[in-house]
């Protein structure tokens, strides 16, 4: 009975070790890049995940552009909700475990940016007000690809 219990606990710690290392050094690596840029890399899964998601930012970013152009501050809640704050929850915890923190840091405000624009819009439409938190929002985008490339891991 003692033995059995040593035994499992071993196997307990192996296995926790073992799936603890693939957790934290696995997925993604940082490298600097001939342009200046730090390329992070991640698991083919998570450059996929991040990569819908700079897409996803487009065509919201895009419908916004199309809610002040129509006077549609409905069309502007609808699609900046979507990348607003409750988006988050969706981003798989590895990402969030492996990204570096101004990574991370700029990824969350972009969903806050998305959140006022939708909270705004939807309390007191201005497409002046909308105007300049899209500036944020794209400086927020801008400041990102200038500093940071995603690629695979090999």
């Amino acid at each position: 009975m003692k033995r059995g219990l040593i035994i499992s606990n071993v196997v307990f710690v192996i296995t926790t070790l073992i799936l603890g290392y693939i957790l934290v050094f696995t997925g993604t690596e940082m490298v600097e890049t001939k342009d200046s840029r730090t390329t992070v890399k991640y698991a083919p899964d998570l450059r996929d995940f991040v990569m819908s998601e700079m897409r996803d930012y487009l065509e919201v970013i895009n419908e916004v552009h199309q809610g002040m152009a129509d006077n549609n501050p409905q069309m502007i809640v609808d699609a900046a909700t979507r990348q607003g704050s409750a988006s988050i929850a969706e981003t798989p915890a590895r990402l969030l475990k492996l990204s570096p923190l101004a990574c991370k840091q700029m990824g969350f405000a972009g969903h806050d940016l998305f959140q006022a624009i939708a909270d705004s819009a939807k309390v007191n439409y201005n497409p002046a007000t909308t105007a300049k938190q899209l500036a944020a929002l794209t400086n927020n985008c801008v400041t990102c690809h200038r500093v940071y490339k995603v690629d695979y891991t090999n």
